[in-house]
């Protein structure tokens, strides 16, 4: 047997407070990394500041020649457990005083005396980090230019060593909170079982207990639900009564009637029906029939006056496009785990008819059931409601196999099926649900190949509901 997915509130509610810690999760998540990668840039850039200045220091002049006296701890400082590449460089008007002559220095020629810029660039096949500053140097009128130049092997692996602490620091804070959110939905919804329980203590064994729930512990959010078994109890309690003053009226009433028949029918046995008492006797049998049938005619509409009080409410208006919209929803789940995919067509204008919400959806519901069952994997069900001048339908079309011309006039027939090899199973109910339901909101059915031929589009039409001031007639 294929289990059938249904919905839990306990995972609705898990889901609905773990999701946004794991967007938030991952904003910060986006944010920390920005962040990493920041603050790793700056501190390496003052490495690499601090060994720019450290060489621009050591440039002078000596016999009318510029001259570098290159210290260690110039490139030392920038050695890393990486084991990075360093480059650097001394040009002065573009030509080379000592270093890598072919280190890429374009946009640094704009620097002005004592300034220090940063870029990143290619040198060898290999991402670098370039640091340069531009340095009066006495004796020489133009500015000479410092620029020191780190592969970046380093910086990536102070970057990736922190992201995946701070990885590993929300996949713990999300799974904290999927764990204390497990345990405080738990905890909330213990008042719902609670609640199942009594419900569960109104079972007939020992007879019906029709008592009203205690609502003193129901939670806010489980009252209205709590309140409706109530009403739905009390509802319950009137019909029961109903049926027991029927039957006891029907049992204290039809006592005389019957009696009278039984009497009157041992005399026919006794004396025959051709003597004069025998045809006295069947004239009191049929007027005990009569009479009995009179008393029943009675008792039925007694009983129909009184059902008046838990009746269903009268016509009111309904919106085809929300109730088509809401039924959609509903039986949207059953569509994806079948791969049906669902599309709705409002209707430009509102959809309005005088009807009965519970009743239209119970049908569109039968009619939506019936398209996603009898389609095919990765067909489609298409709801639309339509509006013209005097009417609003309702239309459902699907791209199953369709039903043939020469069986649509059975298939509103209780239990009739369509001859079909490999179909699902079925009792034959749906559409003749559909056709009662239909007949008594004065509907009209209508049944119809789908586009192209293939499939089957089921119309359903209702009369617009007369507006304010519009006469009946």
């Amino acid at each position: 047997m294929i289990a059938t997915w249904r919905p839990s509130l306990r995972r609705t509610l898990l889901t609905n407070l773990v999701a946004p810690a794991i967007v938030l999760a991952m904003v910060l998540g986006i944010g920390g990394m920005l962040l990493i990668q920041r603050v790793v840039q700056t501190v390496h850039d003052r490495l690499l500041d601090g060994s720019v200045l450290a060489i621009a220091e050591r440039v002078g002049v000596e016999d009318g020649e510029l001259t570098v006296d290159l210290p260690q701890v110039a490139l030392g400082m920038l050695e890393s457990q990486s084991h990075d590449s360093i480059y650097y460089s001394v040009t002065y008007l573009g030509e080379l005083i000592t270093g890598y002559k072919d280190l890429p220095l374009s946009g640094f020629d704009r620097l002005k005396a004592g300034e220090t810029g940063h870029r990143d660039g290619a040198y060898r096949g290999k991402t670098v980090r370039i640091g340069a500053q531009a340095r009066q140097v006495y004796g020489r009128p133009e500015l000479v230019l410092v620029a020191v130049a780190e592969t970046v092997q380093a910086r990536r692996v102070v970057e990736r060593e922190m992201l995946i602490g701070l990885a590993m620091l929300e996949a713990g804070l999300i799974s904290l909170i999927a764990c204390l959110g497990w345990y405080a939905v738990d905890r909330g919804l213990r008042p719902l079982g609670e609640l199942k329980q009594e419900i569960d203590a109104r079972g007939i064994q020992g007879g019906p207990n029709l008592s009203p729930l205690d609502l003193s512990r129901v939670p806010q959010e489980a009252l209205a639900p709590a309140l409706a078994v109530n009403s739905l109890l009390q509802r319950l309690d009137l019909a029961i009564g109903l049926v027991r003053r029927f039957t006891a009226d029907a049992s204290h009433q039809m006592r005389t009637p019957l009696a009278i028949l039984r009497t009157h029918l041992d005399l026919v046995r006794r004396l025959g029906s051709e003597t004069p008492a025998g045809q006295s006797a069947l004239d009191e049998v049929d007027n005990a029939i009569n009479r009995l049938e009179r008393l029943l005619g009675q008792l039925v509409t007694l009983a129909r006056a009184d059902e008046q009080n838990i009746a269903q409410p009268a016509a009111e208006n309904v919106d085809l496009n929300e109730v088509a919209f809401n039924v959609l929803s509903e039986r949207a789940p059953q569509a994806f785990a079948n791969d049906i995919d669902v599309q709705f067509d409002r209707s430009d204008c509102p959809a309005v008819i005088a009807g009965n919400t519970v009743l239209i959806g119970e049908l569109l519901a039968n009619l939506i059931d019936n398209a996603i069952r009898y389609n095919r994997p990765g067909g489609m069900v298409l709801v639309r409601a339509v509006v013209d001048a005097t009417t609003a339908r309702i239309e459902v079309e699907d791209t199953g196999p369709g039903i043939p011309e020469a069986h649509r006039a059975r298939v509103f027939e209780r239990f009739y099926r369509i001859p079909m090899a490999n179909g699902p199973a079925g009792s034959g109910l749906g559409l003749a649900i559909v056709k009662a339901l239909s007949d008594r909101l004065g509907a009209q059915i209508v049944l119809a190949p789908g586009p192209e031929g293939r499939g089957l589009r089921v119309s359903v039409s209702f009369p617009l509901a007369k507006r304010d001031g519009e006469s009946s007639s």
